[in-house]
């Protein structure tokens, strides 16, 4: 999952506008015009779909599948690499079938053929993953057409110029920080997994790679942890929010290419 504001999980830069939780638990979506659009333009002969994009909330997600497309190019003027991100959630009729990014469509993308298509200088699709949230509110741009597959604009970001090669880094157990817009929630009563790092930071599972969510509590027995983290399952009591107050956001994935989000003081709502 891509490390960048908006989705991303990543999987990884937009400036973070703080919206009300009452609003987003409510239902509604804050004010599109509080949103400052120039921090997330680039100029490049991407579409520009930033600046288009309104605020949208998704829910229901837990175990629903879907896919991230990411298109990367250098800005002209900033002369930095950066990816923008696109999300089939809520496309490919994935609201009645749970699943975004079916197979029959998912197998034809074909990267280098989206590059060229969108003047890109690389595009990579991410494997199937599927969410481990329940919602997430989000500035969601245009929906665009890869190789059938539909998938809506969800962050631009700077690139690390290794994305461009043709072995990028695992990003395994790699932290990095991050500008986030999204707000992600957990209802009271599901189960949370988590990783516990070294330093005291707790990591929420936020996407899995891996269909079967009902095995997601044995996920630690199965991964290569590294010396001093440690994965564990926890039953909420009450709801989970993950919103970085500060604009600034991390993530890490496992061995596995599961994404896990930071929680604690100026991220979550609690510390689970």
């Amino acid at each position: 999952m891509p490390k960048t504001c908006g989705r991303r999980f990543g999987a990884p830069a937009q400036s973070v506008v703080v919206f009300g939780l009452g609003l987003i638990a409510a239902g509604m979506a804050p004010p599109a015009a509080a949103f400052d659009t120039s921090i997330c333009k680039y100029f490049s002969q991407l579409p520009d779909d930033c600046a288009a994009a309104e605020q949208r909330k998704y829910d229901k997600l837990r175990g629903y599948r879907f896919e991230e497309i990411d298109l990367f190019a250098r800005d002209v003027i900033k002369k930095i690499l950066y990816v923008s991100i696109y999300n089939t959630t809520g496309e490919n009729a994935g609201d009645d079938t749970r699943d975004s990014a079916p197979q029959s469509y998912a197998a034809a993308v074909e990267p280098k053929k989206i590059a060229k298509k969108y003047q890109a200088l690389a595009a990579h699709v991410s494997p199937p993953r599927y969410w481990a949230l329940d919602w997430f509110a989000d500035r969601v741009g245009p929906v665009r057409n890869f190789d059938g597959l539909d998938a809506a604009w969800m962050g631009n970001g700077p690139a690390p110029e290794s994305r461009l090669g043709s072995k990028p880094l695992s990003d395994a157990y790699r932290t990095a920080p991050f500008p986030r817009t999204a707000i992600e929630g957990f209802r009271k009563g599901t189960k949370v997994h988590l990783l516990d790092d070294p330093k005291g930071h707790v990591w929420v599972l936020t996407a899995y790679t891996s269909g079967a969510s009902d095995d997601l509590d044995s996920l630690g027995d199965r991964l290569k942890l590294p010396q001093g983290w440690k994965f564990r399952s926890v039953a909420l009591d009450k709801d989970l929010i993950l919103e970085a107050k500060s604009g600034s956001a991390a993530s890490t994935e496992d061995d596995k290419g599961d994404v896990y989000h930071l929680a604690g003081p100026g991220q979550s709502n609690f510390n689970p």
